[in-house]
């Protein structure tokens, strides 16, 4: 029997997916995957085949998970513009609209791994959301290096 990760998986091409890694990284910043669930897909948007073009806006990587869960992950390794995440987090959810299976219901967290914030940007931060069919969540962040575990928890 397929799972949710799995038939994600099956409509992604080979060479984005990046699941065997322990960790994914985007300059000298990245998110730790130890404890994260077993069964997922994490795909490399920035890798040849992935569903989003060269030249589009994208994040840096989308994460699948069973059961049902949807994380677009946007990697900044100095202090990010908050609303250009954003825009990234935003292209990611769109893409994972289509990869993940329609009718249904989805855990849906959008994070961004960076080094620590300033005051006004964890502000601007605390107000931002990214769509994701339906539904609106807010941006989850964490520090670089932190596991990703840490930002899959409960609303």
């Amino acid at each position: 029997m397929n799972g949710f990760a799995d038939e994600v998986r099956s409509k992604l091409a080979p060479s984005c997916l990046v699941d065997g890694v322990a960790s994914i990284e985007g300059g000298n910043c990245g998110a730790s995957l130890a404890g994260a669930p077993a069964q997922r897909v994490v795909a490399d948007l920035d890798k040849t085949g992935a569903p989003l073009g060269w030249t589009q806006t994208k994040c840096d990587f989308l994460f699948f998970a069973d059961p049902n869960l949807v994380v677009p992950i946007e990697i900044k390794d100095s202090e990010p513009n908050v609303v250009q995440a954003t825009k990234q987090l935003q292209a990611g959810a769109k893409a994972a609209e289509s990869l993940a299976p329609s009718g249904l219901a989805v855990e849906f967290r959008p994070v961004l791994v960076s080094r620590s914030l300033r005051r006004h940007k964890r502000n601007e931060l605390r107000e931002a959301v990214v769509e994701f069919r339906e539904s609106r969540a807010r941006i989850r962040r964490l520090a670089c290096g932190d596991p990703l575990t840490g930002a899959l928890g409960s609303s």
